[in-house]
């Protein structure tokens, strides 16, 4: 007697579905990093407090070795004054205090209001 085979019963294969693939996003900038010119970027590190600071206390041993040196170096001004002690420390502390509060009135002077430009154009 033949016997048929009969092929032993299988097991129905889901149709292969793809998981979505999830790209991560690209890292955002934060919004003030985009309106820094591409020129100014290595002169970022002066916005830090650190820095300002640093700076502000090389200003102030630039002085005091200023002061100090007129202690060992005897001077010989053009004028009576120029030989008083510390006079040229005194003298450069005046003169950039000077520059920098003469930004005030100049700014006055040179500065448009804030409402010189227009809010926005068609051009825009």
């Amino acid at each position: 007697m033949s016997a048929s085979k009969t092929p032993a019963p299988t097991k129905a294969k889901k149709p292969a579905t793809k998981k979505p693939t999830v790209e991560a996003p690209a890292p955002k900038k934060p919004a003030h990093d985009e309106d820094i010119h591409p020129v100014a970027r290595p002169f970022l590190f002066l916005v830090s407090e650190k820095t300002r600071k640093g700076f502000i206390y090389i200003l102030l041993i630039a002085t005091l070795v200023s002061i100090a040196a007129d202690f060992f170096i005897h001077r010989h001004g053009h004028f009576r004054f120029e030989e008083s002690f510390g006079f040229y420390a005194f003298f450069a502390f005046i003169a950039f205090s000077f520059v920098v509060l003469m930004g005030w009135p100049l700014r006055r002077f040179t500065g448009r209001s804030e409402d010189y430009y227009p809010e926005s154009t068609e051009d825009d």
